[in-house]
């Protein structure tokens, strides 16, 4: 996962230089000017872990709540356990092999509280990590650490990595790990039992190196091959954003359609709410009828004013003379309340039939009625 590893000898020298504990290290935390970033309450996101089955392993399955391994390794995901809670009745477990992540989208303006309740047990062995990212994919390509924790039993330390800030962490309860982020100000401040532990730019990365991708990307709760630490109740809780405003238009009929014959259409999306949202959206549902293709099937960050094109193809039905009918539906991934919806229709020619016979029940319509409900006219 290329996670720095602490260089424990300079920690260890630092303490025995400034001949201070882990304690004291907290109250020199205590010293710094807090709450620059003000505290917001608004829910966005959250889990408890009481909605899944004791014993069930989060792994990137379709009922594991969004949790999934570090690049959708399955090996590297967690157990949900009854053993620890914060509220009752479960926990995750985090240990020995586990990385697991949970990822964000739509988060890259406004003020913001990241906060999770971890607990560390007294026989506690290792150094295991609480991490967010600001930018990350499966592959690798994006990933950007905005905070990387590391829990070190040996110094009993907590490090904010890189810059190097320390304080003891406590066992045999549960604590909650705050992260203030403040996305328009360029501003982060971590907090552990409401010490404030450390503050620097979000943009800066773990790396101190700047150039850090404006937005909440996912959390990362690495064991590094430590005993288990517990985490409960964690939140994304922010300010309200301005309201994005999912609008579309287009038109998706196509009549006389040879079964099997690929249609084409266009789909207009667009965002008209507040002057400053951004719109997520995606494609919730569309007829089970024919074999359908969106291109782009989902989009981020859509400004106000803005639209995009969805491409849509369609395989018709092998049925001939026949009409299908539907609705193609799409949503605000941020609020599914808002969505728009358009009308799909299709036709499928009728079977040919000899043209003479077709002129001449065109000629006298009202003749030769077994014979016009045979062929289906």
């Amino acid at each position: 996962m290329n996670k720095k590893t602490i260089l424990k000898t300079l920690v260890i020298g630092l303490i025995a230089i400034l001949g201070i504990s882990g304690v004291t290290s907290s109250a020199i935390s205590q010293t710094k000017q807090i709450n620059h970033i003000k505290p917001v309450s608004m829910p966005y996101w959250s889990d408890n872990f009481d909605s899944y089955a004791n014993g069930q392993f989060l792994d990137g399955g379709p009922d594991d709540g969004g949790w999934k391994g570090w690049f959708n390794d399955t090996n590297a995901g967690a157990f949900v356990v009854d053993n620890y809670s914060n509220s009752a009745p479960h926990s995750v477990e985090i240990q020995g092999p586990t990385d697991l992540v949970h990822e964000y989208t739509g988060y890259t303006s406004g003020i913001f509280n990241y906060s999770a309740m971890q607990f560390i047990p007294e026989d506690f062995l290792g150094d295991s990590y609480f991490i967010l990212l600001s930018a990350y994919d499966d592959l690798g390509v994006t990933n950007e650490w905005a905070v990387q924790l590391s829990f070190n039993s040996e110094t009993g330390l907590i490090e904010s990595q890189w810059n190097g800030e320390t304080m003891s962490y406590t066992v045999g309860q549960w604590i909650e790990i705050r992260c203030q982020i403040d996305l328009t100000g360029d501003w982060l401040e971590i907090y552990y039992n409401n010490l404030l532990l450390a503050e620097h730019a979000w943009s800066d990365t773990v790396q101190s190196s700047g150039g850090g991708t404006m937005a909440i990307g996912a959390v990362d709760l690495y064991a590094n091959s430590a005993s288990p630490v517990y985490y409960d109740d964690i939140s994304l809780e922010g300010e309200a954003p301005p309201a994005a405003d999912l609008d579309c238009d287009g038109s998706l009929t196509w009549t006389d359609i040879n079964a099997g014959a690929t249609v084409t259409g266009e789909i207009q999306v667009s965002n008209i709410g507040e002057t400053g949202s951004l719109l997520n959206w995606e494609v919730a549902t569309y007829p089970v009828w024919g074999t359908w293709t969106f291109t782009p099937s989902s989009g981020t960050d859509l400004e106000v004013g803005s639209s995009v094109t969805i491409n849509v193809s369609v395989v018709a039905p092998n049925v001939k003379n026949e009409e299908f009918t539907g609705i193609v539906k799409l949503v605000n991934s941020i609020d599914a309340s808002d969505f728009c919806e358009i009308d799909a229709s299709l036709t499928t020619p009728r079977a040919r039939t000899n043209n003479i016979i077709l002129r001449i029940l065109e000629r006298f319509p009202n003749a030769f009625p077994i014979l016009r409900n045979i062929i289906n006219l």
